[in-house]
C-alpha cells in the first residue's frame, strides 16, 4: 500500500516564486492529502491558500473558494477522520 505523504513546505516556496514571477494576485495550492505544519505556517504567512482534504469537502459543498480563506491553515481533519485515514492508509 503507497503512503500518502503531507505536503512540504518546499513545495511552498516554488508555489510561492511562481506566484511572483507570474504577478499572479492569488496562489492556492490544492491537495487531497494534508500539509505539514512548517508548510501550512508558510502559506498563512505568505498569503497562499492551502486547500488541504477537508477545504476540499467544503468547496465540494458550495462554500466559495475565497471563503476558504477564513479557514487557511486549520482544520485538517476531526479525529474520527484521522483514525479513518490512518486506518486506510498505514499512518
Amino acid at each position: 500500500m503507497r503512503r500518502l505523504r503531507a505536503i512540504a513546505s518546499r513545495e511552498m516556496r516554488d508555489l510561492l516564486r511562481a506566484k511572483v514571477h507570474f504577478g499572479a494576485d492569488l496562489a492556492v495550492f490544492v491537495t487531497t492529502t494534508r500539509f505539514s505544519r512548517p508548510s501550512e505556517g508558510f502559506a498563512v504567512q505568505h498569503g497562499i491558500l492551502a486547500v488541504h482534504r477537508d477545504h476540499l469537502g467544503l468547496w465540494n459543498s458550495g462554500a466559495s473558494l475565497l471563503s476558504l480563506g477564513e479557514v487557511n491553515g486549520g482544520g485538517q481533519g476531526d479525529p474520527r477522520h484521522r483514525t479513518r485515514w490512518r486506518q486506510a492508509y498505514g499512518e
